[in-house]
């Protein structure tokens, strides 16, 4: 009885840097963001330099079956735009400030058919490895999103999932709260309002703005809901969440619920592993690579568990999230 399809999830640790900073002249655009996400997978396991065949790149997009290359050959262009990143040091100086492009040359070798070479500025690399901190995000989450205002404001979220709201009226252990001038959320969307109605609105209308439909895109591909308002007195807008208590799932990268994991790792032992002399340990290295999602067919032989128990698989996994909820 096979569940719906199932898509291995692709997480990034994309570095805040990157997380906060905006792409320009691509307000309305949300593949460059895609594309970004993408190129950053890679990174992250190849290094600064690496080759990718445009049929690869295009299933990493979540666009396999697209046919205007053109549109990803303009994405790339617009990844070449700076991005600006301050005090950090460099070859043993310090730097005040650095403006330039993550993505610094791209080429194409005559003889190698659709494949591209793609070098990351190793300025900007140690760069955001200094200032720390990042973001874990599925790419394949990601390349739901429609919209370039959605997709931005999902990374966000993501972003402050766990840190404390730094409001003393309100339990962060309960709800996120984060806060946003219009000059943060321009810089982050790549746009130029200058009114917070041409962002959002308190009010029900026919007309959206971006961040009333961001919410709902959100909450359509994800299950995710967030709240907005605008603070008149602060001149801020104020975003909220309720907080789970306790994570469903101990690491990004894990498909299986954390209840769920011991007796699963029990289960596989007990029927796929044989003559092990130290089972303590092989144990724990199944349940290490349940968590990390690199057990080999991992999905299908959670399948095969809930079956056991008298459960349908396919009531079991959550599409938007990639992940089983039993």
């Amino acid at each position: 009885m096979a569940v719906q399809k199932f898509v291995p999830a692709k997480v990034i640790k994309k570095h805040n840097s990157l997380t906060d900073g905006y792409i320009p002249k691509s307000a309305k655009q949300v593949l460059p963001d895609r594309l970004l996400n993408a190129l950053y997978y890679k990174f992250e396991r190849e290094g600064e330099t690496f080759r990718i065949t445009l049929p690869e790149l295009k299933r990493l997009l979540g666009l396999p079956n697209e046919k205007n290359d053109r549109r990803i050959y303009e994405a790339i262009f617009t990844l070449q735009s700076p991005i600006f990143i301050r005090d950090f040091r460099y070859d043993g100086k310090e730097v005040a400030w650095l403006s330039a492009p993550f993505l610094c040359r791209v080429y194409k070798w005559k003889g190698r058919v659709n494949e591209l070479e793609f070098h990351i500025d190793p300025m900007v690399v140690e760069a955001i490895k200094q200032k720390g901190g990042y973001t874990p995000l599925d790419i394949n989450i990601c390349n739901r999103f429609k919209t370039k205002f959605g997709l931005k404001l999902y990374e966000m979220f993501h972003r402050y999932a766990n840190l404390p709201n730094n409001r003393s009226e309100i339990n962060s252990q309960e709800i996120g709260v984060i806060a946003k001038s219009l000059d943060e959320l321009n810089n982050m969307f790549g746009t130029t309002y200058t009114t917070p109605s041409k962002l959002f609105s308190q009010k029900a209308s026919s007309h959206k703005p971006p961040i009333n439909r961001g919410l709902e895109e959100i909450e359509r591909v994800t299950g995710e809901v967030y709240h907005c308002f605008y603070d008149r007195h602060t001149k801020t807008f104020i975003f909220s969440w309720g907080r789970k208590k306790e994570s469903l799932y101990p690491t990004p990268e894990c498909i299986v619920p954390s209840k769920s994991i011991a007796p699963f790792a029990k289960w596989y032992m007990d029927r796929f592993c044989d003559r092990i002399q130290d089972r303590q340990s092989y144990f724990n290295k199944i349940v290490h690579s349940i968590k990390e999602n690199t057990l080999g067919n991992l999905e299908r032989y959670y399948e095969l568990y809930l079956l056991d128990l008298g459960k349908d698989p396919r009531k079991c996994f959550d599409p938007r999230i990639n992940k089983f909820t039993y």
